[in-house]
């Protein structure tokens, strides 16, 4: 783990950012950044919540094309794909995230986009396009954006239709043969009628080589459209409705590293074995298609302001994929198969009203809020290629109901105490259907070993924070927040005793935070320390007979400080600086381990206390860009920037481990005369460095590096 000296010197450096250093005189100040990180918007700087925020132009020169590169530049976030799959995330932001993409599982770190919470983990790595903003969220977020935010919430916010006829369109090529597109075109048919349509496609040939059958996989084909309206009915009214449909197949299958090589030898591609009562589900890969359409009426009421948030997710999956075994090597890659396919539907609906009362000195947010969830999953597992462990049919659903509340007051001239709760009510139900004829796995089954079929859950998680302005560009604060994540069943049990429940979680998390903007708006310094407790943490373990078990396993305790430093030393030239420390460990754990320890996931093999998985103790990112003028309006703009990750264990039971790696990012682009077009050449991990983003069995490796060439007409 990182020593105190490294950490005194990264706070000496932070110090001397802050105090000591004078710029030059300059002509531009740092924009500012609007967020609604409070379900309303506001600068940044006035928000009293650890939050980051990155603009589209922000997002190019950081790399971003997919919410997994947020895992790149924000403080105390680590992540990566779920073992398999290449469309589903794994977030750990301050320690706290989950590993599994079953429907009987929730994330901690929530995914919203434009107000819409997306409910399953499955295929929540989006590819950006036409993206106004992203935030990112520290948790617990349990007031304002409701259960499943213990870690925090990723927010995306997608361009609206614009007044001008408008657009962009781009085109690339990248190493393993990737080609890309992307297009978005804004056409208003009137002054009140407005539209945008938006289309992108990715595809790469992949970088695991099979020796079996000499094909080539972990490829990458992703094609998505969007289609949005906005309707100017009056002053006073908005409507604004969009429509998405994504197909992607990506997937995450593990193999051998000999140099710069990757291989594997499974024979999973070929399809299932011929064997009696044997049926296969689901093509070799991983495959999704997604439906999404989001409406949100807005419109003036009394003294403040209404908004009706519709939402609705159809997400089907279909995978057949092969999970390596404990020990390396040909032979070894079909040491465990899962074939999937799955349909999850989701509807949310949310009545949300923020007004300004008492002659502008309080603001109130405040809304109820409905989701409804149907998930089926038809699923069966398979040990050595040869034994069939269990193939069945779950069937999964969540109804939940939301009071919420959140009152801004001024104190003074210079306070404001922030006051808020939420009421959350919720069900969720299990049933199960046997394919082998066996009528073991079956609802019947889960009643005879006792395993409750359904699960009921109320609960009111408060928050309170005051924030002080002790000058127009300087603001402290300090809150305290609790949040909850639900519980659920061990839905990848092969037997009906396996189903068994865990509870929810729960988290209190203290914050103390300053927000401040130096030398005439060019340095920006949003700082802030934490201290969080967990109690019935949720954890995910895979027992040596491939059994996945979660489990409450006890609390979690982590504190630390964030830090997101923005700089403009002269106007052409932009630094930012993000660093994350923490210091997490389990407390309170269950008793009865003994060695060699198979059962419980908060201590290692030895039955000492294990180390938090995904929880670094540093994480750091340094990045910059600069254009310089080199006549006839044309501008180059070299960009990049560098993640430093500390040691650390990715799996539970302090498993798969990670030395300390540096990853770098780099491009240069050339921007035509005002901006009318851009070509840019860039590489991400461009040293191709190897760490591991997860384990089962044994370690998962990020993807090798890429690089990518781009031109792109904007209009």
């Amino acid at each position: 783990m990182v020593n105190k000296p490294i950490r005194k010197k990264l706070g000496i450096s932070i110090c001397l950012a802050i105090t000591a250093f004078q710029a030059p005189s300059v002509m531009a100040q740092l924009e500012e950044v609007v967020v609604t990180a409070e379900r309303r918007e506001q600068s940044v700087q006035d928000v009293p919540v650890a939050v980051s925020a990155f603009d589209e132009q922000t997002l190019q020169e950081f790399q971003i094309e997919t919410t997994l590169d947020l895992v790149n530049i924000i403080p105390n976030l680590f992540g990566g794909n779920n073992t398999g799959l290449g469309t589903a995330n794994m977030y750990y932001l301050r320690a706290q995230g989950n590993d599994e993409s079953i429907a009987t599982f929730d994330p901690a770190v929530g995914t919203y986009v434009d107000d819409v919470y997306v409910t399953r983990q499955n295929a929540n790595n989006f590819a950006f396009f036409d993206v106004e903003r992203i935030e990112v969220l520290r948790g617990p977020q349990g007031t304002l954006f409701g259960r499943n935010t213990t870690g925090g919430a990723i927010n995306v916010i997608l361009k609206k239709p614009g007044e001008e006829f408008s657009g962009f369109a781009e085109v690339g090529y990248g190493r393993f043969d990737e080609y890309l597109g992307r297009a978005t075109v804004d056409m208003p048919f009137s002054e009140s009628v407005l539209t945008k349509f938006s289309a992108f496609i990715i595809k790469d040939d992949g970088w695991l080589n099979n020796t079996t059958d000499g094909g080539t996989y972990n490829d990458v084909d992703m094609k998505g459209f969007r289609g949005a309206l906005r309707y100017l009915a009056s002053d006073n009214v908005i409507w604004d409705l969009s429509v998405d449909y994504m197909e992607t197949n990506a997937a995450n299958v593990d193999g051998d590293i000999i140099g710069d090589d990757r291989f594997t030898s499974t024979v999973l591609p070929g399809g299932l074995p011929p064997i009696p009562g044997w049926v296969q589900k689901a093509d070799y890969g991983n495959d999704t298609e997604t439906l999404s359409v989001v409406s949100n009426l807005g419109f003036d009421l009394g003294a403040g302001r209404t908004s009706l948030i519709l939402g609705y997710r159809d997400l089907s999956q279909d995978f057949l994929l092969n999970f390596p075994g404990p020990v390396p090597g040909p032979g070894n890659d079909d040491f465990f198969w899962i074939d999937n396919t799955g349909t999850h539907e989701m509807l949310t609906a949310e009545l949300k009203w923020v007004a300004n009362l008492m002659d502008d000195r309080m603001t109130l947010v405040t809304g109820v809020f409905y989701l409804d969830e149907d998930n089926t999953t038809d699923f069966a597992d398979y040990l050595f290629g040869g034994l069939r462990l269990a193939d069945r049919v779950l069937t999964n659903g969540t109804k939940s109901y939301a009071v919420y509340a959140q009152a801004d007051w001024k104190i003074g001239e210079k306070g404001t105490l922030t006051v808020g709760a939420r009421f959350t009510d919720e069900d969720k139900d299990i049933g199960l259907a046997d394919n082998t004829g066996a009528d073991v796995l079956t609802t019947a089954g889960l009643i005879a070993a006792g395993i409750p079929l359904s699960q009921s859950e109320s609960k009111v998680t408060p928050r309170i924070a005051y924030a002080y302005d002790i000058s127009d560009e300087f603001m402290v604060y300090a809150s305290a927040t609790n949040g909850f994540k639900s519980g659920g069943w061990n839905a990848r049990g092969t037997s009906p005793s396996a189903y068994e429940p865990f509870g929810p979680e729960e988290i209190w998390s203290y914050e103390i935070g300053m927000r401040a903007e130096w030398l005439d708006g060019t340095l920006r310094t949003n700082i802030t320390a934490f201290y969080s407790e967990v109690e019935d943490l949720q954890t995910t373990a895979a027992t040596p007979s491939g059994q996945f078990l979660t489990t409450n396993a006890g609390g979690l305790e982590n504190k630390g400080l964030e830090a997101e430093i923005t700089w403009l030393p002269i106007d052409i030239w932009k630094i930012f600086a993000s660093v994350g420390l923490q210091d997490a460990k389990y407390v309170d754990l269950p008793e009865g381990c003994t060695v060699p320890n198979t059962s419980f996931a908060g201590y290692d093999r030895n039955c000492n206390p294990a180390v938090p998985k995904r929880a670094p103790d540093t994480t750091i990112t340094l990045g910059t860009s600069v254009d310089f003028g080199i006549g006839g309006g044309l501008v180059i703009r070299p960009f990049g920037n560098l993640r430093y990750i500390s040691e650390n264990f990715v799996g539970t039971s302090s498993q798969g481990f990670n030395s300390d790696v540096t990853i770098y990012n780099a491009g240069i682009a050339l921007v035509g005369s005002e901006g009318t077009w851009q070509a840019t050449l860039e590489c991400t991990n461009c040293s191709d460095e190897e760490y591991v983003t997860s384990f089962l069995f044994n370690d998962y490796f990020t993807p090798p590096g890429r690089w990518q060439a781009r031109v792109r007409w904007n209009f």
